[in-house]
């Protein structure tokens, strides 16, 4: 019994150890500046992308202020666009894959300073089942969610990483 339990320890610290030696951290592991204690993040629409980036600050308490000051951070949405559009049809010319494409123009400004637009665009294909529009439907919409969460996480890098190079 003991032979094996050391066997997995070795095992386990071995896989621990070169873990930590490949420089692998978790996802969402950040240095937030402690010196920013606002931001403001708009668009001139409502937005799911707004509020996933709200509560991304709020869990660093970081608070969400709703004017465009000069002197705060600012994430601005300048727009956003979801697009869907055939992959694939099969033999009788019906949908057999669709392609999402998910498009957002933002803004990222540090106080005082100009900033121009950046872009992400993002792809995801789901297949289609013709006899399950209901399924199609929730489906597509979880994939949508996905790349608002995802586009989310990458602006908030994109800031991190902007406030982390002008200090």
């Amino acid at each position: 019994m003991s032979y094996k339990r050391n066997i997995f320890l070795t095992v386990l610290l071995g896989g621990l150890l070169s873990l930590n030696s490949c420089g692998f951290t978790l996802r969402g592991n950040f240095d937030f500046p402690s010196d920013i204690k606002k931001i403001s993040v708009s668009s001139n629409e409502y937005s799911n992308l707004v509020e996933t980036l709200n509560m991304s600050f709020q869990n660093e308490d970081i608070m969400i202020v709703s004017n465009a000051d000069k002197d705060l951070n600012r994430i601005i949405v300048v727009s956003e666009t979801f697009n869907r559009r055939q992959l694939s049809i099969n033999i009788s010319g019906r949908v057999n894959e669709y392609e999402l494409i998910y498009k957002v123009v933002f803004q990222i400004s540090t106080p005082n300073s100009k900033s121009s637009n950046e872009e992400i665009i993002l792809y995801r294909d789901y297949s289609f089942d013709e006899d399950n529009i209901m399924g199609n439907t929730d489906r597509e919409e979880q994939i949508r969610k996905e790349m608002v969460s995802t586009a989310s996480s990458l602006i908030y890098n994109k800031f991190i990483a902007k406030i982390s190079n002008t200090k």
